[in-house]
C-alpha cells in the first residue's frame, strides 16, 4: 500500500475584521475537527489583523481546504508564502497548533524570508518557514500550541 503525496501551503491573509478570542476559539475548534476527519495537520499564526496558516496533508485534500479558506470572507489580500510536495509532516501531532503573536509581528515573516534562501531538501518548507519566524521573533523557539487568551 502506497502512502498519498503529502502537500504542505503556507500563506498569510488579512482579516477583514479582528477576532475575539471567542471568535478564534471557536475558529480553531472547527479546524481541529474538521482537519481530524481529513487528515490535516498544521500551524495557525493570528496577531488581531493577520494570519499566517501553515497546512499540510493528502495532495488533494489540501487544496480543497486552501480554496475554501479562500473563499472565506473572513480573510483578505491572502498571498502565498510557500506551496510544495513534502515527505513527511512538519506538524504530525497537530490538528490545528495555535501561536498568537503580538500585534503587528506576522509582517515581519516576509522579511525573514526574503532574507534567508530556504534549503528543502531535509525538511519541509513549513518547519523552515515557522522556525525562522519564531527565532526572529522571539529569538528562540517555544511550543506551538496556547489557546486564545481572553482580551
Amino acid at each position: 500500500m502506497t502512502q498519498e503525496p503529502l502537500l504542505e501551503i503556507v500563506y498569510s491573509s488579512e482579516t477583514t475584521a479582528p477576532m475575539s478570542p471567542d471568535e478564534v476559539r471557536a475558529l480553531l475548534d472547527h479546524a481541529r475537527r474538521k482537519n481530524a476527519e481529513n487528515g490535516v495537520t498544521g500551524l495557525l499564526c493570528y496577531d488581531n489583523h493577520q494570519f499566517l496558516q501553515i497546512i499540510e496533508g493528502e495532495t488533494d485534500v489540501i487544496l480543497d481546504l486552501f480554496h475554501a479558506i479562500q473563499s472565506d470572507p473572513r480573510h483578505t489580500n491572502m498571498r502565498i508564502l510557500h506551496e510544495g510536495d513534502i515527505e513527511k509532516r512538519a506538524f504530525d501531532d497537530w490538528k490545528m497548533a495555535y501561536e498568537p503573536v503580538p500585534s503587528g509581528m506576522l509582517p515581519s515573516l516576509s522579511h525573514a524570508i526574503h532574507r534567508q534562501s530556504l534549503d528543502l531538501s531535509d525538511a519541509s518548507a513549513g518547519r523552515r518557514i515557522f522556525t525562522l519566524f519564531m527565532d526572529d521573533m522571539y529569538r528562540g523557539g517555544r511550543e506551538a500550541v496556547r489557546e486564545p487568551e481572553e482580551a
